[in-house]
C-alpha cells in the first residue's frame, strides 16, 4: 500500500535553525499573485515576478520597496539617464559638458562608441600647368611656340556620406582663362579647353610669365556621417593662378686665343677681336646667368690666352679661382706682369645680328697673358 503524505509547511512543523542552511529541490511553486515575502533585516521586501518579457532580470526597485522584472539597462529598468548631471569628460563622441538628464541610455551610448563624422572639404584647384616646350631659360629674342596645358582638381567631400550624390566638390569647369604678363601688350584669352597654344612667343628680357585659372561650376550638398546638412554647396567661382616663369636672358661666352708661341703677354687678343669672334659665331655660349660663380673648362695650353665676356647688368667678377694654392684677384692695368685678368673693358654691339640686341653692352675679360688651366671659376668675391 502506497503511502504518500503531503505535510503542511507552517511555522508549527518546521523550523530552520539559526545558521543552518535549507536546500530545497524540485519544484517550487508560489501559488499567490501577490508573490514571495522575504523578511530580512530590512524589513519586508516582496518579490514579484509577473509580467516578463524577453531580457528582463530581478532587480530591486527602491522607490517600490518590491524586488521584481524590470528592463535590464543601467537606470534600473526606465530606459533613460535618471541622474541631473552633464558629462564632466569626452568619451568617444560624447562632450564634456553634455546635459545627461533624462536622455535615452540606448543615445548615450550611440554618441560615445558611433560618433558623428564631417567630411573633408577640398576646394577646387590647379593640380598641374605645364608649357611644352617644358624649356625656361631662352635666348632674348628667341621665338618659341608654346602651349600651355592644365589639370583641373574639382576638389572633393571626403568620405562621401549619403545622401551626398558626387564626392567632386564642384561639378565641373566652365572655362580656362590664359594670360602672357611681360610681354609688349599683356594677352588674357578665355577657352573652354584645357590645352591652349599660345602660338609663337618672342622671349623678351626677365620674366616672360604664362598662367592659367579655371573657373568652375558649384557642387552638391556635403553631409555628415549622421545624415545631416553640413556646411553648404560650392557655389561658382575660379581657382587661383597657377603661374610659369620663363627666363629671358642675354648669353655670356668664353673662349682661348693662341699666341701663335710669343712671348708672354704678346699677341693679346683685343677686345674688338673678341666681339667679332661672338658675332661669328666662333665663341662658346652660354643661356644662363651670369649673376654666379661662373665655372669654364679652358682645357687651355701655356700658348692660349683665356677670356669671357659677360652682359652689363651681370655682377662684376673679382677673383679666379682653380684650388687652394691657385687664385688671385681680377683687376688692374693691362700688363704681363699684372693679375691673370685685368679690369673688364665695356663693349657694345655683341649680338648685334639679332635686333632685339640693338645697342646691348658686354663686360670683356682678357686675360693679361697665356696661362694653362683646365677648370676654373670666376667669382663674384
Amino acid at each position: 500500500m502506497t503511502f504518500f503524505a503531503r505535510p503542511n509547511l507552517d511555522d508549527t512543523q518546521f523550523k530552520q535553525l539559526e545558521g543552518t542552511i535549507l536546500t530545497i529541490s524540485g519544484q517550487t511553486q508560489i501559488a499567490s499573485t501577490s508573490g514571495l515575502t522575504l523578511i530580512g533585516d530590512i524589513g519586508f521586501i516582496p518579490i514579484i515576478a509577473t509580467g516578463a518579457t524577453d531580457n528582463y532580470v530581478l532587480t530591486y526597485d527602491s522607490g517600490e520597496n518590491v524586488i521584481k522584472l524590470k528592463e535590464a539597462t543601467a537606470s534600473g529598468g526606465t530606459g533613460v539617464y535618471s541622474y541631473d548631471e552633464s558629462s564632466t569628460c569626452t568619451v568617444g563622441g560624447l562632450n564634456a559638458g553634455s546635459c545627461l538628464c533624462n536622455e535615452p541610455i540606448s543615445d548615450i551610448l550611440q554618441c560615445i562608441l558611433v560618433p558623428t563624422l564631417d567630411p573633408n572639404l577640398t576646394n577646387p584647384s590647379i593640380s598641374c600647368f605645364t608649357l611644352n616646350p617644358t624649356t625656361l631659360i631662352y635666348e632674348v629674342g628667341t621665338n618659341v611656340n608654346i602651349t600651355g596645358t592644365v589639370n583641373f582638381n574639382p576638389g572633393e567631400i571626403n568620405p562621401q556620406y549619403p545622401p551626398t550624390v558626387c564626392d567632386c566638390r564642384s561639378d565641373g569647369t566652365q572655362c580656362y582663362v590664359y594670360q602672357i604678363k611681360g610681354l609688349p601688350a599683356e594677352c588674357i584669352t578665355n577657352s573652354p579647353s584645357n590645352s591652349y597654344p599660345f602660338g609663337v612667343v618672342n622671349i623678351t628680357d626677365g620674366s616672360n610669365d604664362f598662367s592659367a585659372v579655371v573657373c568652375y561650376c558649384g557642387g552638391t550638398q556635403p553631409y555628415d556621417s549622421s545624415g545631416n546638412i553640413y556646411d553648404s554647396p560650392l557655389t561658382e567661382g575660379n581657382t587661383s593662378a597657377s603661374q610659369i616663369n620663363v627666363c629671358g636672358l642675354y648669353p655670356w661666352y668664353w673662349g682661348i686665343e693662341s699666341s701663335g708661341g710669343a712671348a708672354s703677354g704678346v699677341n693679346r687678343p683685343t677686345t674688338a677681336c673678341i666681339k667679332t669672334l661672338i658675332n661669328g659665331g666662333f665663341a662658346n655660349k652660354c643661356v644662363d646667368t651670369s649673376n654666379g660663380t661662373l665655372y669654364i673648362e679652358f682645357n687651355s695650353s701655356t700658348d692660349d690666352y683665356l677670356w669671357f665676356a659677360t652682359p652689363c647688368a651681370s655682377i662684376t667678377k673679382t677673383c679666379w679661382y682653380v684650388d687652394a694654392l691657385n687664385n688671385a684677384g681680377i683687376g688692374g692695368g693691362v700688363s704681363s706682369g699684372g693679375n691673370l685678368f685685368p679690369d673688364f673693358e665695356s663693349v657694345t654691339g655683341i649680338g648685334s645680328t639679332n635686333p632685339v640686341w640693338s645697342g646691348q653692352e658686354y663686360k670683356v675679360y682678357v686675360s693679361n697673358y697665356q696661362s694653362s688651366s683646365s677648370i676654373m671659376e670666376l667669382r663674384n668675391s
